[in-house]
């Protein structure tokens, strides 16, 4: 006589099986989620980097009032970076417990 009936074993197989199905569909999700905010940080990344460029190619050129208000326009554009580059981390760490969750869903099947 084991701690489990056939019935309570059976409960256990299901909710063991629809725990690995809900966390594939997690992994799936994160996956088409990190993989669109990882193309939309690298857009924005090449972005920041070029605005950069082109404002210490003309800063020279600019007067007093203009070259502030190009300082002021990349600080903002780096702290966008700096956010689009913590989310993409944050979903990607995300994405990695998911799947450690999954293999360990998938062993108790």
């Amino acid at each position: 006589m084991g701690i489990f009936d056939k019935k309570e074993k059976k409960l256990r197989k299901e909710f063991s099986k629809k725990n690995a199905s809900f966390c594939r569909d997690g992994v799936k999700e994160l996956e088409e989620l990190h993989s669109e905010l990882k193309a939309s940080y690298e857009t924005v990344e090449t972005t920041v980097a070029e605005f950069t460029e082109f404002k210490e190619a003309i800063s020279q050129k600019l007067n007093a009032e203009d070259s502030t208000k190009m300082d002021y326009f990349l600080k903002r554009f780096k702290k966008v970076d700096k956010v689009s580059r913590d989310a993409e981390r944050d979903v990607r760490d995300l994405l990695r417990v998911q799947k450690k969750r999954l293999n360990e869903a998938l062993q108790d099947e």
